[in-house]
């Protein structure tokens, strides 16, 4: 995760380190989780409404289209979970507060840069296995890491930040096609020092890199070596400093020597395990990348507690790297997102989802003698177990402690067999947990089951409660989804969605609506995670299909200011179609009841306006009002043209509009219990 300050000494402008390379015809290396917040900041999508991820979809396909144009054979390394030793944990909680700053920025309407929740499934912390694949394949890493500018490596590495690859160029000889890119190899760079390059770990460590940690070492002694008016001086003397020295060990006891009696044994041992972190010594993933087959190296060490049968989706990326945290440090990272600051976070409406998941890997693995010590530490005298949760309280970083259970179904699963369990209990145990009758199941389509599940699920348990804007924007927008990556022609049915898309040019940020798609995205991303622990009882949905979060929150200020589904809907067309088919599966997991007795969302007529005299009557209810209550109800097919609509809404007869308190019955809703809110 980087050495502090080295990236902009090497790429200052006065210095010559990076050369330029056109790039083609080669293996690339990538860092994943450089690949997916460059992509994503610098192509200036939407980070403030949640995220527009069929946007960020195109910008990943160009991408690797593009290096297909110039025969480039890319192998994306995803990066994330903790690190089984525990050795960052400092660097990463200071991290995590600063990712809650920025969240918290964005919320107040500043500038700040927060990657959305559903961007990114990732594996463990992978600087080392991408160091070491690069070297036994001697091809490129490209990262904006700092990290990769000591791991010693022949082919060298690129910094994504001068990988130009928007604009691929033709050479004007060959018609080859190429990426300009900077290129950076550890054997030039000392050499511009004369120092051995094996004495760079030794600067990183020095440096105060994330896996390192030394006392404040100001000067020992390498003033001497400093060049007048030299920027960045500390690395550069230091640099010169080390350079005197012909391998690392006789720098280590200089320093060593140097230091306060009580600081040597710590300086000593530190220094040791910084070079040793950066040796390369092979790794798993080229015999995995060859033949998609998991070597003894992958299944040993930290990963010895997960079973053999998850190896390969999290070596694919295909299952959450927080079930490695789970279980090697019963201990999950909660994604920041932007939301309403004064509400408790986002993440608590997903707690009772994340719970069965720690349930499934905590009290249904094998019970070794040291699983048992580790269960009577974590609770003594009682069976439990417990996950601590890192989430926020306002705006600070805060945890707490979150009991893993197991649903009815769950009895007698084992993690190790999970796999082999017949598919009907393994979908129970989803339903169960998003409060789903299996008795529904067959009335909605495979396609749509588990995005549906999921926003059923956020209906009953998100806090405040959704209003029915906030359903039907959320609706809309995976309707415009599913249909935006048709061919032109058959693009006609979206086009007042696309006016709406493109009409007004700055989105408000509300915060309710703000924070109850961010809980709904918490949902959907531990359902996801629930689902692939499960082997995929139910098909996935594409991700990037669902939400397109500047979108979704211009459909409810549009709904809340008048504007009528059937204005935004073609009539007959396969959108209002797909709308109606998920409004009925809607209906049908929560009832009509649940829907009819929602909040509209919509705002009241202005305050100057004249209102008629209603003498021992109830006012009329408002207009768009029952126009909601109207297609809540009934059949979209059914609705009437505008006109009609209207004509009929100026004969009906005036009707109790009673105004339902957001807040009433949060404090007896349950995960599996609708109607309790309305009894």
């Amino acid at each position: 995760m980087g050495v502090q300050g080295l990236r902009t000494f090497i790429e200052s402008g006065n210095r010559s380190d990076l050369r330029s390379w056109a790039f083609r015809d080669s293996r690339l290396i990538i860092d994943g989780c450089t690949l997916y917040y460059t992509l994503y900041f610098d192509c200036n999508l939407d980070q403030m409404h949640g995220g527009d991820y069929d946007a960020f979809e195109e910008m990943i396909i160009l991408f690797f289209e593009n290096l297909r144009d110039c025969d480039i054979h890319p192998y994306v390394v995803l990066d994330g979970g903790a690190d089984h030793t525990d050795k960052k944990w400092d660097s990463l909680r200071k991290r995590k507060q600063e990712k809650i700053n920025a969240a918290f920025a964005l919320s107040a309407g500043k500038r700040a840069n927060v990657l959305p929740i559903l961007v990114k499934n990732c594996l463990k912390e992978a600087d080392f296995e991408i160091a070491a694949l690069a070297k036994e394949w001697n091809c490129p890493v490209l990262s904006n890491d700092s990290d990769f500018y000591v791991f010693n490596f022949s082919a060298g590495f690129m910094p994504m930040t001068h990988f130009q690859w928007k604009n691929v160029e033709v050479h004007r000889r060959t018609n080859n096609k190429f990426i300009q890119a900077k290129h950076f190899t550890v054997g030039k760079f000392c050499e511009s020092f004369r120092m051995n390059p094996e004495l760079l770990p030794v600067l990183a460590t020095v440096l105060d890199n994330d896996y390192v940690k030394l006392p404040n070492i100001k000067s020992l002694g390498w003033e001497k070596c400093s060049m007048p008016d030299s920027e960045h001086t500390r690395i550069h003397d230091l640099l010169n400093w080390l350079s005197q020295f012909p391998e690392p060990d006789a720098a280590v006891s200089a320093l060593v020597k140097l230091t306060r009696n009580k600081e040597k044994p710590l300086v000593q041992e530190a220094l040791s395990q910084g070079i040793q972190e950066y040796k390369l010594i092979s790794g798993y993933l080229a015999q995995f990348f060859d033949s998609k087959t998991i070597s003894q190296a992958a299944s040993s060490g930290p990963l010895q507690v997960l079973p053999k049968w998850t190896l390969s989706p999290l070596l694919e990326g295909k299952m959450s790297s927080s079930i490695i945290d789970a279980l090697v440090h019963q201990r999950v990272s909660l994604t920041m997102q932007v939301e309403d600051f004064q509400l408790p976070c986002s993440s608590e409406t997903s707690r009772p989802i994340r719970q069965v998941i720690y349930g499934l890997l905590l009290l249904g693995e094998q019970h070794t003698a040291d699983k048992l010590e580790l269960a009577v530490k974590t609770s003594p005298g009682t069976s439990k177990h417990f996950v601590e949760e890192y989430g926020r309280q306002q705006s600070k970083l805060s945890s707490q402690k979150v009991e893993a259970i197991k649903t009815t179904v769950m009895e007698g699963l084992q993690l190790e067999t999970l796999w082999k369990e017949p598919h009907d209990v393994r979908l129970q145990v989803l339903l169960d947990t998003l409060g789903v009758s299996s008795e529904i199941l067959k009335e909605i389509q495979p396609a749509l089951q588990l995005q549906l599940f999921v926003t059923c699920y956020w209906l009953v348990n998100a806090h405040p409660l959704p209003s029915q804007v906030h359903l039907w924007g959320l609706l809309l927008g995976m309707v415009y989804g599913q249909f935006s990556s048709t061919p032109e022609t058959q693009r006609d049915m979206l086009l007042k969605l696309k006016k709406l898309q493109t009409g007004r040019k700055r989105i408000s940020l509300e915060h309710e609506t703000t924070h109850l798609y961010s809980q709904w995205q918490s949902c959907l991303k531990w359902s996801l995670c629930l689902n692939r622990l499960l082997c995929f009882p139910v098909s996935e949905p594409e991700v990037a299909r669902l939400y397109r979060g500047k979108l979704v929150h211009q459909f409810v200020e549009e709904l809340r200011r008048g504007i009528t589904l059937h204005s935004l809907l073609v009539k007959g067309s396969s959108t209002e179609q797909l709308f109606k088919q998920l409004k009925d599966a809607v209906v049908s997991l929560v009832g009509k009841d649940f829907l009819k007795k929602m909040r509209t969302g919509l705002k009241h007529r202005a305050a100057g306006k004249k209102q008629k005299n209603y003498s021992g009557q109830n006012p009329p209810i408002d207009e768009l009002s029952s126009c909601f209550e109207h297609l809540t109800c009934e059949d979209i097919d059914d609705c009437e043209d505008d006109d009609d609509l209207n004509e009929k809404r100026r004969k009906s007869k005036a009707k109790d509009h009673k105004t339902e308190n957001p807040d009433a019955c949060h404090t007896i809703r349950t995960r599996h219990k609708v109607k309790a809110c309305f009894e």
